[in-house]
């Protein structure tokens, strides 16, 4: 009888492990790495599931398609900018002559604060998309996220991650 209810919660966690995977990924775009980072920098508001979830009119969802595509624009213009600058700073690291910290700090730093502006933009976004939101809405979506950290939990649990 215990193994059998053994088997049965590994199955739940099984099951709620793909259903979190599944939320948490991207509706349209399996594999689309712009998607999957929009979702975290905007604190999971622009995950296309959440929002399908949300059952958005067509106004809301006008809305925060305005939202998403500036955040894409922001997204590419930061990617492109990071580019350069570790391939600046990978040139000095294998590069012939002794690198120091000094040679990349500009880099270094200009790095750090293209992070923290698209983090600052990603927050942004995601007040933008709260404000869109009825209160049903929110109240939902809060219940979604908390059931998602809750099952996120559980997962840990079962690997013992949490010690």
């Amino acid at each position: 009888m215990k193994t059998i209810l053994v088997k049965v919660g590994i199955g739940t966690l099984v099951a709620a492990s793909l259903l979190l995977v599944s939320l948490l990924s991207p509706a349209h775009a399996q594999n689309d790495a712009m998607s999957e980072a929009r979702t975290i920098a905007t604190f999971g508001l622009m995950s296309p599931r959440l929002l399908n979830a949300l059952n958005l009119t067509p106004d809301q969802k006008a809305q925060i398609e305005l939202s998403k595509n500036a955040f894409r624009d922001a997204q590419r213009a930061y990617l492109s900018e990071i580019r350069a600058l570790r391939k600046e700073v990978a040139d000095k690291l294998f590069g012939p002559n002794p690198a120091r910290e000094a040679d990349v700090a500009a880099q270094i730093t200009k790095i750090a604060d293209l992070r923290e502006q698209l983090l600052r933009q990603g927050f942004k976004i995601a007040l933008d998309v709260r404000n869109v939101l009825k209160p049903d809405q929110l109240a939902k979506a809060a219940t979604i996220r908390q059931q998602l950290q809750d099952i996120q939990s559980e997962v840990r649990g079962l690997f013992n991650e949490n010690q």
